[in-house]
């Protein structure tokens, strides 16, 4: 009897050691399998970074993954909203522009709208006038931001930041389509589905300051997700996008006199040749891109030099749009051949040609937002150098958009 009890102990013994061997044998392959998982995300995270070293040959791929919502309790803690944890509703398909209804108290509903078109693009480069003159356009509406037409919410506000200040409240999607509820009661009010509205801010192609805050960027060396991502997310799908650019140097000094950064063109010989001597100075221990969308030699360069690599920030949004989601002009071609510009942009976003009277009340209008008090011009050894500095910049841009013209040789000449 005591025998057989031992014998049954033994058994019992040897059976309760291998089952916890398989279980640990179990735990130990799925944690392999789990640390795994984890490091091929990591891996193709980190890839989809280490893309852009692809796109010094041009390489533009669309990235059509969307993140993980991470943070859903984001607001209640003053943090950066995750907007990948946001669901909106599908915009309702017999408008044109993207609305959907929100039911609010005792079952009413309010119109909810996002923009239809984006002007992202370049400070100092007309795009302020662009904005003006195409809201002349019957079924184009302005915005309650800014000058009508300016939430600065992607770069911006929902960063809590005002330029250079931080320190705000941080702005919610929620917050952001309060500024298109008067065209949204328009569209609703009237019944016209062929109404559109638009945000016109042009920091929005270049000011990625706040992506250390995103909760898919944390502790990664330079972004995976910018706003280019958060508007493909909300829209689902591409937006229209039009970008007007400007000769580098002229943007620059028009720049630097607009927002106070010197007075003359003595100052701006000095500043532009420091800032230079930054960005080299950054590109030897850093990547490009990290100095291109770093917030700290921002605060420093005494002028904003950066600005005027646009191939620089066309990658980050030919990474996740398709070129024919953008429509992009030169200030040139704006101030010399406005009817044809504007006629090209009513055609990039579907919306039909104004009559010849409207046209000529639109080309009569005052020109908007320019810089004045440049006392000079910018000299012949300041154009030298900073020509240099963006020579591969123009070159990039040029291939980029398959347009010479963005060489800028007819400045130059």
């Amino acid at each position: 009897m005591l025998h057989g009890t031992s014998s049954t102990v033994i058994f019992g013994s040897r059976t309760m050691r291998t089952c916890v061997i398989v279980l640990a044998s179990i735990s130990a392959v799925f944690l392999v399998m789990q640390v795994t998982w984890t490091n091929v995300n990591v891996r193709n995270s980190l890839n989809q970074i280490s893309r852009f070293s692809f796109l010094d040959n041009f390489e533009t791929k669309v990235i059509v993954e969307d993140p993980p919502c991470l943070d859903r309790l984001a607001t209640k803690f003053n943090r950066v909203e995750d907007i990948f944890c946001l669901n909106l509703p599908k915009f309702l398909p017999e408008l044109k522009n993207p609305c959907f209804y929100e039911y609010v108290l005792n079952n009413k509903r309010r119109l909810r709208c996002l923009p239809y078109f984006y002007i992202i693009g370049m400070d100092k480069s007309g795009s302020t006038d662009l904005h003006g003159r195409l809201a002349k356009h019957p079924l184009v509406y302005g915005n309650l931001g800014s000058m009508d037409k300016e939430t600065q919410f992607w770069s911006w506000n929902r960063y809590g930041f005002m330029n250079k200040r931080k320190g705000e409240l941080k702005a919610t999607l929620d917050m952001y389509m309060d500024l298109f509820s008067h065209t949204a009661e328009i569209i609703d009010s009237h019944n016209d589905t062929h109404i559109i509205t638009g945000d016109a801010t042009p920091m929005d192609l270049w000011d990625f300051r706040g992506w250390t805050m995103i909760p898919q960027n944390q502790g990664l060396e330079e972004p995976w997700i910018l706003t280019p991502h958060f508007l493909r997310y909300i829209h689902k799908g591409a937006p229209k996008l039009l970008i007007q650019f400007r000769e580098p140097v002229e943007r620059l000094y028009s720049d630097y006199i607009f927002l106070n950064y010197g007075k003359d063109p003595i100052e701006f010989h000095k500043h532009a040749i420091q800032a230079i001597d930054m960005m080299h100075s950054c590109f030897r221990n850093h990547s490009k891109r990290y100095c291109y969308l770093d917030d700290t030699l921002y605060q420093k360069l005494p002028a904003r030099i950066h600005l005027g690599c646009y191939s620089m920030f066309l990658k980050e949004w030919f990474q996740v749009f398709p070129r024919s989601a953008f429509h992009v002009t030169r200030t040139t071609e704006y101030t010399n051949n406005m009817a044809e510009t504007l006629d090209g942009v009513f055609k990039f976003l579907d919306i039909p040609s104004v009559s010849s009277e409207l046209m000529a009340d639109i080309l009569n209008q005052t020109r908007r937002h320019v810089t004045s008090l440049k006392h000079g011009v910018v000299l012949p050894e300041t154009r030298v150098a900073l020509r240099s500095f963006y020579e591969e910049c123009n070159r990039e841009t040029a291939m980029l958009l398959e347009d010479d013209r963005f060489l800028w040789l007819d400045h130059y000449s």
